[in-house]
């Protein structure tokens, strides 16, 4: 086995090559399958495959996998700070209660998102036409009525980037989208940076009626746009799935994929890689309102460290790559599941589970 750490792997790797596990900042296409006339396995340690030519990969006869629902409970947890920390900044926690919020692509990532945005008691619905035409009867606030979206007071995104068919995603925020937002309402990018228009949002910051940003990805990646950064509210070099968990979790179900195709036993999970994580167990009762949570979210994750990481070595390729590549490598981000919760009824049992704590206590 060989390892690499840039974008792309270097060719004397590839000659050899009969499997490749990558993430989403390489490649896959023509030209890197040429450098590698023996590879019949890829796997993508992320949920989205567009970094993948699908169709060059078929020609080949090589078996592909992704890894989704991987990284999905780091990019919940990335937008329910991102927002506490926002909100908690403006002093205005207590109007989340009166908001709505549009979860666009309700997959794994935007499933887990809403679901905690939802124990704020902010109210939550899903647009995505794809699955409500599959799954009519899904038990969501499933929806396929766009304007409902543009009209929500936080818009998240959580689609992967598709530019052809029936339902693209490629600028599904284009120029006509964005000027229908209006400065009270958060845009919030975790999913492709192209699935925002990014020139296009730029454009409408520079009228003024921009809505707040928070952005995790960026079109033209790893070269963004320092404009738009310049006006974002909070903004990250594509790690709100970078979490230990996550980043470990696409990794483990990458190489199962590999151990199947190999046809070979796997086993081992999470608990088997990382360290045990040291935070003291915490009482329900110290977290009565929104400004409780907001403390102890951004005490264990401080998204606003990463945001100025972001601001002040992001605005060149090579500084958004290292920041990347380098993220938390000495002190990594760890997920909420890893801090306890001791709760003393049924409503606290409900809310800080469905936040991605773990619940101490239990009640009939």
């Amino acid at each position: 086995m060989s390892l690499y750490a840039d974008r792309c792997p270097p060719d004397e790797l590839l000659t050899d090559a009969e499997a490749l596990l990558v993430r989403s900042v390489t490649r896959v296409d023509e030209a890197l399958l040429a450098k590698a006339p023996q590879l019949k396995f890829v796997a993508t340690a992320t949920i989205g495959t567009e970094h993948l030519d699908l169709d060059a990969l078929a020609a080949r006869n090589i078996t592909v996998a992704s890894a989704p629902g991987g990284n999905a409970d780091s990019v919940g947890e990335y937008v329910l700070t991102a927002v506490l920390a926002l909100f908690q900044r403006r002093q205005q926690l207590a109007a989340l209660a009166d908001m709505e919020v549009a979860i666009v692509g309700a997959g794994n990532t935007g499933r887990a998102t809403g679901r905690r945005l939802q124990a704020l008691g902010v109210n939550v619905h899903y647009y995505d036409p794809p699955l409500l035409q599959s799954n009519p009867q899904l038990s969501l606030d499933l929806h396929d009525h766009w304007q409902r979206v543009l009209n929500a007071d936080i818009i998240s995104c959580h689609v992967p980037l598709i530019k052809d068919g029936v339902h693209p995603t490629h600028h599904l925020f284009d120029i006509e989208a964005l000027q229908s937002l209006h400065a009270e309402q958060v845009l919030i990018n975790a999913s492709r940076g192209a699935v925002v228009d990014n020139r296009a949002l730029t454009d409408v910051c520079a009228q003024g009626d921009c809505p707040s940003l928070i952005l995790d990805v960026w079109e033209g990646e790893p070269q963004i746009s320092t404009q738009l950064l310049d006006v974002a509210a909070i903004a990250t070099p594509h790690i709100a799935g970078h979490s230990a968990e996550g980043k470990v979790g696409g990794a483990i179900i990458a190489a199962r994929a590999l151990h199947d195709f190999l046809q070979l036993p796997f086993a081992g999970g999470i608990d088997d890689v990382l360290p045990a994580c040291p935070w003291p167990n915490y009482d329900a009762n110290r977290l009565q309102t929104l400004d409780d949570l907001a403390a102890l979210a951004l005490h264990r994750y401080n998204i606003w460290h990463d945001d100025a990481l972001m601001r002040e070595h992001g605005t060149t390729a090579a500084g958004f790559d290292q920041l990347r590549k380098g993220y938390r490598k000495d002190n990594p981000r760890r997920q909420f599941n890893n801090q306890r919760i001791a709760c003393h009824n049924r409503q606290q049992v409900e809310q800080f589970s469905q936040l991605g704590f773990s619940v101490l206590g239990s009640v009939r």
